[in-house]
């Protein structure tokens, strides 16, 4: 009742610009305290709650399907993902499209929280030779970090790292990590 009393008051005593600011200037504070409300977020969920939501199922699930690991300036890419049930397996690819050898290095794991999974990699050589059969690591079906190392793909040769969980019991994270790099 005040302001309208002021904004009465104001208009009787002045004309034009003096009124214009004025009504700036509250529009201006109306707007600012509507906007410095809160408000409860789209994508608010219970923090309590130890179940994993799957958000992409499906992709990845066979060799065929493989996603392809595009690498970043500095040779490398991350993906944290999960497991969904026994029978599920993240696939995923990278082709050796320079001229000469590439030395890759994979790890599964790596961070708090990780889950029970197995890691296995081969190679498709893409050149009428066939592919290797698939190789996993010792420290397959435990919670511990699980790695690849000077792993050394050909020219035209395509790497396949597989992530399952044979051993489930509930949704496993895990956390992958790539990178290629010349041979030296």
């Amino acid at each position: 009742m005040y302001y309208l009393s002021v904004i009465g008051r104001l208009t009787n005593e002045s004309k034009g610009g003096r009124i214009v600011k004025i009504k700036k200037l509250l529009t201006l504070l109306i707007i600012s305290a509507i906007v410095m409300l809160p408000s409860a977020s789209a994508f608010a969920e219970d923090v309590n709650s130890t179940e994993v939501t799957p958000y992409i199922v499906g992709i990845g699930d066979t060799q065929a399907t493989a996603i392809s690991l595009i690498l970043n300036e500095y040779g490398g890419v991350v993906y944290d993902l999960f497991i969904q049930n026994s029978t599920e397996k993240d696939w995923f690819k990278w082709t050796n499209t320079s001229s000469g050898y590439k030395r890759v290095y994979a790890t599964v794991g790596g961070f708090s929280g990780n889950g029970v999974t197995r890691a296995g990699y081969k190679i498709n050589y893409n050149n009428g030779f066939g592919e290797t059969q698939l190789f996993y690591t010792e420290k397959a079906n435990t919670t511990e970090s699980q790695t690849f190392g000077n792993i050394f793909v050909p020219a035209g040769a395509t790497v396949y790292i597989v992530v399952d969980a044979p051993n489930f019991s509930s949704a496993p994270a895990y956390h992958l990590n790539f990178s290629a790099y010349d041979v030296n």
